[in-house]
């Protein structure tokens, strides 16, 4: 159904979710990708240019095509599932999605949120009868957030188990020898599929440049007394 049904990416309107030229343009490199069938997409944005708002329009523009219908969001940490998980929630208000971190996923939800332990854990773990509860088609497109820091060692397991549309977010990429972004999504060295980075967008002013704070203390100024310390501090 898929295969006859689905629509031309290129032929789908970007979401004025993604507000910004840069956003758009990000979300048009994906769609070319996946239409010269491949599986994988890396984005590299800097922080605060909206990758969760970019990333919110992909799963829309997705979803209107009919290529996707049930998504999982990857992140590191709660607090960056919890963040992801609200935001998602405002611009996509009629795509159900559950935390993982939190509770069971329904048949209802489209979008399942969750940090890379909790669902290597599901997959370890969670069985439907024989089978596990999280096959590897379970999903039609995974979001990774903050790729840099996450899909290594074990948790690259996450990455090759899932057969959907891989999409990885990230301000900071790496390029070593056991911890190549470009690698893993297939790509080559230093050329992601689109990439917005620091200079440009304080060029576009979007951003501002950051500003070094020097912050004295008295510890470096003029070191430790041992003499000078009370009874808990020498303790």
């Amino acid at each position: 159904h898929r295969r006859t049904g689905k629509q031309k990416l290129t032929s789908i309107p970007v979401s004025d979710i993604a507000n910004r030229y840069y956003q758009q343009e990000a979300i048009r490199a994906v769609a070319e990708a996946f239409e010269q069938r491949r599986r994988e997409a890396l984005l590299v944005m800097a922080t605060g240019t909206g990758k969760t708002r970019t990333a919110a329009a992909i799963i829309d523009l997705l979803s209107k095509a009919g290529w996707v219908k049930k998504v999982l969001f990857l992140a590191d940490r709660n607090a960056l599932v919890y963040q992801a998980k609200n935001n998602l929630n405002d611009y996509l208000p009629h795509h159900p999605s559950v935390d993982l971190t939190k509770e069971k996923e329904d048949e209802s939800s489209r979008i399942v949120f969750s940090t890379y332990q909790t669902l290597i854990n599901q997959i370890d773990g969670e069985f439907d009868g024989d089978n596990r509860y999280y096959g590897d088609g379970h999903f039609d497109h995974i979001i990774f957030d903050e790729i840099n820091r996450s899909v290594y060692n074990k948790y690259k397991y996450i990455f090759k188990y899932f057969d959907g549309f891989r999409v990885g977010l990230t301000a900071t990429p790496k390029a070593e020898t056991n911890r190549d972004t470009y690698a893993l999504f297939e790509l080559e060295f230093k050329n992601p599929t689109y990439a917005y980075e620091l200079e440009k967008a304080i060029e576009d002013e979007f951003l501002v440049p950051p500003k070094a704070v020097t912050v004295p203390t008295k510890f470096h100024r003029e070191g430790i007394k041992y003499a000078e310390l009370s009874d808990e501090e020498k303790d």
